[in-house]
């Protein structure tokens, strides 16, 4: 590995406070470069969240290579939430495998709250109390719910557990002998711990050691593995599906389904975008204390692994498999990296700041050390000058995402874009929150993955997975929608007492109790 490399994985684990980290570089079928630094060892066991969808959609793949499965014959509908639409659209495996199923994000049951261990059989039926949050084909969002129905349609045609099928089908054939897909099949020791930071209900953060159990979402995030083994798995691929699947099924996996306007794009279970210009297959994972990346560049015959034991970091893990997937052009195609060019900030850095709102999130901006620093709904971020009103953040989440900011008719900086939102500066005086939904504000769910519901600018916010606060839009005098994110198109409804104060919430169809702090 070249020392800038190593440089900036050192230097990444020090800003972010990231305790460990393991790379792999693969060359084909040759592993070119496994390794770890800090707290990890090249061995050490990971939980890579939803890079578990790439197995789990290759299992679906090869059962519809025999004719098993189809992936567009309309699903049975008991493993399906309740269809609210008058014609009754149907629900596809190959929309469950590019996130436009309509499936909720979660399950009622067995999902990301929920520590209980229910099992995929019980997870998948907590659905049908449920209904579909959006119509099927219509929108892409991002579900953990649907590859797990997936996952279990799998195991009815198969005749197997999910993972008994994935240790017959994948991990032994590919000889991944230290991954598998449930805690207790894990030898003691092996597994890096790792770390969390929590919301407190006091808008800081306190940093703990991660839970370690099984979700009922098996098949959308449960795969514990080592970036040797993940290693083994890009190669296969990289060889055109090894013997996985054909070579003709791998193709279509990897193309786009839903033709967006503009990259990244979901194919079934992979995400296609570009690097350089090069497309990149990939998908990136976060779990309790552990975030990960797994990316090939299939026609340069290249892919990187990136695991890391901190929680939803997955902005600076991007970060590190960027440079490593430069590093492999470099060294295989003589590919220079691209020349970085030093913009200077503007001279009234202090115009910028300030509080801002946008459709889903706030923020706070300020100067430190000469520097437009802030705080987007929860995640510090810094802003680098990438010429005039432009600037590039980077936070948690976030590497390098264009930040432009605009300018009233005054000359004043009154707002910027951000992705897709458009955040723009808050009035020296809001509306406050009406007393009644001042009332919800306060602490659901557990210790580990609290809700927390407060009030900025006379709205409110809920602290989602620890990881943003989203504004709420209130439908009625219980009911809350969430903006575009992780959770759009569903719904909070809080389940009020006798004196107006909740306690509990449905959160997107997750019953979670009022904490007794709160």
């Amino acid at each position: 590995m070249s020392p800038n490399l190593e440089r900036i994985i050192a230097d990444e684990m020090h800003r972010w406070n990231i305790g460990g980290m393991a790379v792999a570089l693969v060359d084909d079928q040759q592993l070119v470069y496994a390794a770890g630094f800090g707290q990890a060892r090249r061995e050490s066991i990971f939980r890579v969240g939803s890079v578990s969808k790439l197995l789990n959609a290759i299992a679906v793949l090869q059962q519809v290579e025999a004719g098993r499965l189809d992936l567009d014959a309309p699903l049975p509908a008991d493993v399906l939430p309740l269809n609210p639409f008058l014609d009754n659209p149907a629900v596809t495996l190959r929309q469950m495998l590019c996130h436009r199923s309509g499936l909720q994000r979660e399950p009622a049951v067995g999902g990301y709250f929920d520590d209980s261990e229910p099992g995929l059989a019980a997870t998948v039926a907590s659905a049908r109390s449920c209904v579909l949050a959006t119509r099927p084909g219509d929108a892409t969002r991002y579900s953990n719910l649907a590859p797990s129905v997936a996952g279990l349609l799998v195991e009815r045609v198969s005749g197997l557990s999910f993972e008994d099928y994935q240790r017959a089908r994948l991990l032994h054939p590919l000889d991944m002998a230290n991954s598998d897909w449930t805690r207790t099949r894990i030898p003691r020791g092996r597994l890096l711990t790792s770390h969390m930071r929590v919301a407190d209900g006091q808008g800081g953060w306190l940093r703990q050691e991660a839970p370690v159990f099984d979700l009922g979402t098996i098949p959308a995030g449960n795969l514990f593995s080592t970036v040797d083994d993940l290693a083994r798995f890009a190669s296969a691929l990289l060889a055109g599906g090894g013997e996985l699947v054909k070579p003709q099924t791998l193709v279509e996996m990897w193309r786009v389904q839903f033709a967006p306007e503009s990259l990244p794009g979901f194919g079934l279970g992979f995400i296609s975008s570009q690097l350089r210009h090069r497309r990149v297959l990939s998908h990136n994972g976060a779990i309790y204390g552990c975030s990960s990346f797994f990316g090939l560049m299939p026609e340069e015959k290249l892919a990187v692994i990136v695991l890391g034991n901190e929680d939803i970091v997955n902005g600076r893990i991007r970060h590190v498999a960027e440079a490593a997937f430069g590093q492999l052009l470099e060294e295989k195609f003589g590919e220079k990296p691209l020349p970085v060019e030093d913009f200077s900030a503007p001279p009234n850095l202090a115009a910028f700041a300030g509080d801002y709102e946008s459709q889903s999130f706030w923020a706070r901006l300020g100067v430190y050390d000469g520097q437009l620093t802030g705080d987007i709904s929860g995640q510090p971020t810094v802003f680098t000058p990438a010429g005039g009103l432009n600037f590039a953040a980077h936070n948690r989440l976030e590497d390098a995402t264009p930040a432009a900011f605009e300018l009233d008719g005054d000359g004043g900086v009154c707002g910027f874009t951000m992705s897709a939102q458009q955040f723009q500066r808050v009035p020296a005086h809001t509306p406050p929150l009406p007393a009644a939904w001042r009332a919800f504000c306060g602490g659901y769910g557990p210790d580990f993955i609290p809700v927390i519901v407060s009030e900025r600018h006379g709205h409110l916010y809920a602290m989602t997975e620890n990881m943003v606060d989203y504004r709420l839009t209130p439908l009625n005098r219980y009911a809350c929608a969430f903006p575009p994110g992780m959770y759009a198109g569903e719904q909070v409804v809080f389940l009020g007492q006798a004196d107006g104060r909740p306690h509990a919430m449905d959160f997107a169809n997750i019953l979670l109790p009022r904490r007794n702090d709160s």
